[in-house]
């Protein structure tokens, strides 16, 4: 009995070791997202030097970040529409369903 309740505790020390890691992750992710917009905001009207400026290299860069960033974005919520979907109940009924109706699906008793 002892050894089943420290297997189930250190089950959910993982687990919340795990939801901890992505909370740490989606703030980094967020964080990303408003320090390079805050970087494009600000340094939208500096004194560009023409070719080969250091600044518009770096908001280019960050511009193509903020865009894969809204690439990834588009592809998880895809991918958690999909999953929501097959998750549904209704789709999993329809799944299940057999294809055919025969009396042993309807389960009649045959007798002779």
């Amino acid at each position: 009995m002892l050894a089943k309740a420290s297997a189930g505790k250190e089950g959910t020390d993982v687990t919340n070791r795990k939801r901890i890691y992505a909370w740490i992750l989606c703030f980094g992710f967020v964080l990303t997202l408003f320090v390079s917009s805050a970087y494009i905001v600000h340094e939208a009207d500096h004194d560009c030097i023409g070719e080969g400026c250091d600044i518009c290299e770096t908001i280019a860069l960050t511009e193509a970040l903020l865009h894969s960033f809204v690439l990834l974005g588009v592809v998880l919520l895809f991918l958690f529409a999909a999953w929501a979907i097959l998750k549904h109940p209704l789709f999993l009924d329809a799944v299940r369903r057999p294809k055919r109706s025969t009396l042993v699906s309807w389960k009649v008793r045959l007798n002779n």
